[in-house]
C-alpha cells in the first residue's frame, strides 16, 4: 500500500523544499531501504511530461516492522533539524497523520509515527 508524504516549512522558499524533498527521497531509498519517488502530475492539458508536486513524496510498500523503524528514523532526522518542518503522511485510504516537528519531542515522534505505520504493507 503506497504512502503519500509531503512536507511544509513557512520557513523554507520552494526551492529550499524542493530541494529538502529531493534529499528526503534519496535519503528513505538509501537509510530505509524503501523504494520511493517524488510526486508528479501532468504539465498542461495536451503536453507530455509530469512536474514533480512541491514536497510530495510517494513511498511504496514499506513491508516488516524493520523497515517502518527505519522509515521513521529518517524523518526524525529531518525533522531534528529544525526548519519548521510539518509532515503529512497519507495512506493509499485516506486515513491521515499531520506532525508538526515544533510540537513533539522525540518519544512523542517515534510512537505516533510508528503506529500510523503500523499496517502499511
Amino acid at each position: 500500500m503506497p504512502l503519500t508524504l509531503s512536507l511544509s516549512s513557512a520557513d523554507l522558499d520552494d526551492d529550499a523544499l524542493h530541494e529538502l524533498t529531493r534529499q528526503l527521497r534519496r535519503d528513505i531509498g538509501d537509510e530505509a531501504g524503501v523504494e520511493a519517488s517524488l510526486a508528479a502530475e501532468p504539465v498542461q492539458r495536451g503536453v507530455k511530461g509530469l512536474d514533480p508536486v512541491l514536497g510530495q513524496i510517494i513511498i511504496a510498500a514499506i513491508g516488516s516492522g524493520g523497515l517502518a523503524i527505519a522509515l521513521v528514523n529518517v524523518f526524525k532526522a529531518y525533522v531534528q533539524r529544525g526548519k519548521g518542518l510539518k509532515i503529512k503522511l497519507q495512506k493509499a485510504g485516506g486515513e491521515k497523520l499531520e506532525l508538526d516537528a515544533r510540537n513533539l519531542g522525540s518519544e512523542q515522534f517515534d510512537k505516533i509515527v510508528e503506529t500510523f505505520l503500523k499496517d502499511v504493507q
